[in-house]
């Protein structure tokens, strides 16, 4: 059994899974081509086959208004599906009170009408309530479900009928993911019966036996889209500019199925997305990119930014790429464009003609085959609506349908050398971020204040069917890649997991079983393992890593294991060399220090540097230290905090999601689970650290009749405790779990940690 895992399983729903037929490429788009199942359109290009939409409406509805409905409760940022007549969105939920949160709603698409809510906390994330619904609901047409990613990195798979969770996973607990003030979350995406999300993350391990996870990059986890079950984690660069929230596509291209993205590294990437192994890459912005690359079939890839480019120091650019033959991971140019600022509009494309849409609204259509500039037009005054996310338009019947970021609606038509405006609307003062989107002859477009869908109530939908897609060029039966499953865990001393063996060949195509007979089973590290790949945890109560590896012929594959025991667990670094192997971030950020005979762990200043002058590997971090799923318990630590230039660095202690911090820029020490909202129940009271004097914080969070009872208190090292608390929160929207962790932001100088210690209650 898993032990600190925070997925949850419904094995009914499991069972039906694995009889369900695998989904293939070839069969990649929905069945029902008007259904829009991931924001991206059934296509993955942002194209319908619809016919006759409705184009000029008024959103103030009325007589002849074309407005079907509009609903206040589904307005935000999230880009909606639409889904077997159901529509997904993700959504604010109790606004600027002390239980805010987020929740998938799922509505009657014809309608507008809630069927039922899926709630669930923001915590230990810098994101502002603002940035709520970053992410998009995805749809998997197979089996009905759907999955959803929030602002803090919460990921859940709920049944699409009825919203019952199927299970879920706290990704920047489990494996280090990294939740920023900017709030940009990724968007899941269905291949196959792989589940795949990306973020930028800081995981454990220490170079090279364990794969370099500890120092930051964009990278992909893998999951088994039924049971949440972690499959593989390979990623870009080390060290990203950036977080990103670029949509990937997954296409059969030149007959190999590919995995295409942008990356936080600046790159335009392409993974195999059954493995992860890398295919190509090509480096083009100096910063994250945060646009969705369109992905012809013939195999072009075309993507745009906003940042500096690669080439000289002018800002922006559109890429035009030939991806089918790739050389040592590198692909053809076929053109570049500079000085265009599409830094968050994804492109499209009519024709022969690619569309980008930059941040002054802007809209430039360029030959695909050549970049030349076919048409321009201006249209609103800003592409931007609340924060770093724009509205990408739609194609369908050889038209455009835009929403500008200022809420200004057009339908446009390619004609000749310009582009005419069919229709035209106007959402007064309202904010858009999300996208619009048709299905079954209606069209939803949602802004900060509303969600409107507009159409003719008499009109029966048409579409044409969706074009067939690529094939994929079946390879040869040479076991090429051996992936271990489950890949990352965390197991309890003495308890067992069964790992299973699949295979890949060198195109990253799923080999039979029967390939995998001859699979040979070791343990690098505590614990063993049996030849059918049994692995037991070793007894002893020590915090472990251990490596499982498995040889098919001369290929291999591994996972990774942190054996973490039961509670009590303490530190006070006397006889560690270094940060615990187990902890997510720790042995990049964080070193072991000997000063007067004392031994302690210090996170270092992230101070530019000349070889670094952005210094990327971030000043603000957490140390996650095992289970997910721990509840009820105190954790108690001695913290010290520097002072460089007169400022001093933010350092506390967390416990089942809720943090105890000094702030010691703001003179506060603040009790909270949601750093950036002070609606969410909080305490904060006056408190200054002085530089170079250690303090000990003390944290407990216990549970009480569906509620929490969350208490801190801070007094100097060495004096007695106070008997009293110094601040109490009872939270009626708990975490009612979570691991043990350090939280520190250090970008001026530097704080130390000791005596760390984490009991039951």
């Amino acid at each position: 059994m898993i032990y600190g895992s925070r997925v949850r399983v419904s094995f009914l729903l499991v069972v039906a899974c694995w009889q369900c037929a695998s989904w293939q490429a070839s069969n990649a788009a929905t069945a029902d081509p008007m259904d829009w199942p991931n924001w991206r359109g059934p296509q993955q290009n942002r194209v319908s086959t619809e016919k006759g939409l409705v184009e000029k409406w008024d959103p103030a509805g009325g007589e002849g208004s074309h407005l079907l409905w509009k609903n206040k409760d589904l307005a935000g940022r999230s880009t909606p599906i639409v889904m077997h007549g159901k529509l997904y969105a993700i959504v604010h939920d109790q606004t600027e009170s002390a239980n805010e949160g987020e929740k998938v709603v799922c509505a009657d698409a014809a309608t507008g009408k809630t069927l039922w809510e899926h709630r669930f906390n923001v915590y230990l994330s810098d994101a502002p309530a603002e940035r709520i619904g970053w992410s998009s609901v995805v749809g998997d047409p197979e089996t009905g479900r759907v999955y959803a990613q929030g602002i803090c990195d919460y990921f859940c798979c709920l049944d699409g009928e009825t919203g019952k969770l199927v299970w879920d996973h706290s990704l920047h607990e489990e494996y280090g993911t990294v939740s920023t003030y900017g709030g940009r979350t990724n968007f899941p995406i269905i291949f196959e019966d792989n589940l795949l999300i990306s973020a930028v993350m800081v995981g454990w391990g220490d170079e090279p036996k364990y794969n370099r996870f500890a120092i930051p990059a964009h990278r992909f986890m893998c999951f088994n889209k039924a049971t949440g079950e972690l499959r593989w984690i390979n990623g870009t660069s080390p060290s990203p500019y950036d977080t990103t929230f670029s949509t990937p596509t997954c296409l059969p291209i030149g007959g190999l199925q590919e995995l295409v993205f942008c990356s936080g590294d600046g790159g335009v990437w392409s993974l195999q997305p059954r493995t992860g192994k890398a295919i190509w890459t090509y480096p083009f912005g100096r910063a994250g990119l945060n646009c969705s690359p369109l992905v012809t079939p013939e195999g072009n890839v075309f993507a745009t930014h906003g940042v500096e480019n690669t080439v000289g120091t002018s800002m922006g650019g559109v890429v035009g790429l030939d991806v089918t033959k790739p050389e040592n991971q590198k692909v053809k140019e076929l053109w570049r464009k500079f000085e265009i600022m599409a830094q968050f509009v994804s492109p499209v494309m009519i024709d022969d003609t690619v569309y980008v849409i930059d941040d002054t609204a802007r809209i430039t259509g360029l030959d695909a085959k050549t970049g030349e500039v076919v048409r321009r037009k201006k249209l609103g005054s800003v592409m931007r609506g609340t924060g770093d996310s724009s509205p990408t338009p739609f194609v369908a019947d050889g038209k455009i349908y835009v929403i500008t970021g200022d809420g200004q609606w057009y339908v446009l038509k390619p004609n000749g050398k310009d582009l005419q405006v069919v229709a035209k609307a106007k959402l007064s003062g309202e904010a858009v971020n999300a996208s619009p989107i048709v299905s079954h002859g209606r069209t939803y477009v949602t802004s900060m204040d509303y969600m409107y869908c507009l159409g003719d109530k008499d009109q029966k939908p048409e579409a044409d069917p969706l074009p067939k897609w690529p094939d994929e060029t079946k390879g040869d039966d040479k076991v090429a890649q051996v992936q271990v499953v489950p890949y990352d865990i965390v197991l309890a001393p003495g308890k067992n997991q069964e790992y299973k063996v699949r295979v890949f060949n060198a195109k990253g195509q799923l080999l039979p079983d029967s390939l995998a007979k001859e699979a040979k089973f070791a343990v690098d590290g505590p614990g063993k393992i049996s030849e059918s790949g049994a692995y037991t945890a070793p007894d002893e109560n020590e915090h472990q890593v251990a490596l499982v590896t498995c040889k098919v012929g001369e290929v291999a594959g591994t996972a990774r294991i942190r054996v973490i025991p039961p509670l009590p667990w303490k530190w006070d670094f006397e006889k560690e060399k270094a940060v615990p192997l187990t902890w997510l971030g720790g042995r990049v950020r964080w070193e072991v220090r000997d000063k007067d005979g004392e031994k302690y762990i210090a996170k270092k200043a992230v101070l530019p540097t000349p070889k670094d002058p952005k210094n990327k590997l971030g000043t603000r971090s957490f140390l996650w230290m095992g289970p997910a799923n721990l509840s009820n318990y105190t954790v108690q630590a001695d913290l010290q905090v520097q002072e460089n230039d007169g400022k001093m660095p933010d350092a506390g202690i967390i416990a089942s999601g809720y943090e105890l911090t000094m702030r010691a820029q703001n003179h506060k020490a603040k009790l909270d689970s949601w750093a950036s909202n002070n609606y969410r129940s909080f305490k904060e009271v006056p408190f200054t650290p002085e530089p170079g004097k250690w303090y000990t914080l003390k944290l407990t969070v216990a549970p009480e009749k569906g509620e929490v009872k969350v208490r801190g208190k801070i007094w100097p090292r060495g004096e007695k405790e106070p008997a009293d608390w110094t601040m109490e929160v009872v939270d009626k929207s708990p975490n009612l779990r979570g691991t043990p962790a350090v939280y520190g932001n250090s970008g001026d100088a530097e704080i130390y940690l000791d005596n760390f210690s984490v009991t039951a209650n």
